[in-house]
């Protein structure tokens, strides 16, 4: 039987609180260990395929022109475009492994540990990674593909007119893709890891998910949305109310105003991670109470057969 949301809140949310501050902390330290990984190799590159004076003397419209003059100098800013999106995208995809992970044991088995943020986050990546990149081709990239013939306008004195209506159009299609990829990828992480299907397989069916049950799927969204401004509009006025008041009724004091803030930081650090908890709780929640039928009306209770096993386990089939 099912727990209501708020047991499984009352039984998970700060454990999953915890574990999803602690992933924030390594994923933290992963990005900016990519970061510099990625300056070491950007600079390498680029000395390689340019005069060094000009990356030492930090001349970077003479750096883009030589580049750009080069055999291959195209090609060599594509290639670290595409390095660069990989920097920030990995992080990303360990962190919404290990959250959606994390929350899905809780929710369909009840069995959870601070441990499942971390193996679920590593066990996903690369699954996790592919998600991500094909949603945003799919979405985020019939938009992109308008900016070489805005460009071509703007350098080649096309009309105004034409460059404004081309460029309304463009901020239409990027935000309506834009709600579609958010849309989607609400599930599809989850159906990923608590479905135990591949990054297409998972794809396919938040998308039939969102097709079928349009208003549902956006309920989800919104009540987690809710749930978020929620807390940050009931706590924090509160919080700093009091700070202001503690400020006050103590004269200023220095000591009692670093106390206080560090008192506000740490506040606002629990009730981001819990709200954010307690949000995709409920995503998983619904999906799983509400939704998942639409998907498997010849199956409604197939988490049975996963029980047992190790939360968050799938195959790596793509």
């Amino acid at each position: 039987m099912t727990e209501s949301y708020f047991d499984t809140l009352k039984r998970h949310g700060l454990k999953l609180s915890v574990a999803m501050f602690l992933g924030g902390l390594l994923y933290s330290a992963f990005y900016y260990v990519a970061l510099i990984l990625y300056v070491i190799v950007a600079f390498l590159l680029i000395a390689i395929f340019s005069s060094a004076s000009y990356i030492l003397e930090g001349d970077t419209d003479q750096l883009a022109d030589n580049l750009a003059s080069e055999p291959g100098g195209m090609v060599l800013i594509a290639v670290l475009i595409l390095l660069f999106f990989v920097t920030l995208l990995l992080p990303h995809s360990f962190w919404t492994a290990g959250a959606y992970g994390a929350a899905s044991a809780s929710v369909f088995r009840g069995e959870w540990s601070i441990g499942y943020f971390f193996t679920t986050g590593f066990r996903h990546l690369w699954k996790m990674f592919g998600q991500q990149i094909l949603l945003i081709l799919f979405f985020i990239g019939p938009a992109l593909l308008m900016l070489p013939f805005i460009s071509f306008l703007a350098v080649n004195g096309g009309s105004e007119v034409v460059l404004l209506i081309f460029l309304l159009l463009f901020f239409i299609l990027l935000f309506v893709l834009s709600i579609g990829y958010l849309w989607i990828s609400l599930h599809s992480p989850l159906i990923m890891i608590a479905e135990r299907t591949g990054v297409w397989d998972s794809i396919r069916l938040a998308f039939r998910l969102t097709v079928k049950k349009p208003g549902q799927t956006l309920l989800s969204g919104l009540i987690a949305l809710g749930i978020s401004l929620g807390a940050y509009g009931l706590v924090l006025p509160i919080v700093f109310v009091l700070f202001i008041l503690f400020d006050v009724l103590t004269g200023g004091n220095e000591i009692v105003r670093v106390i206080l803030g560090i008192f506000l930081l740490l506040t606002i650090l629990f009730v981001a991670y819990y709200a954010l908890s307690a949000s995709l709780l409920s995503i998983a929640h619904r999906y799983k109470t509400r939704l998942r039928s639409y998907l498997f009306p010849e199956d409604p209770d197939r988490e049975r057969a996963f029980v047992g096993t190790t939360p968050g386990y799938a195959p790596n089939n793509w």
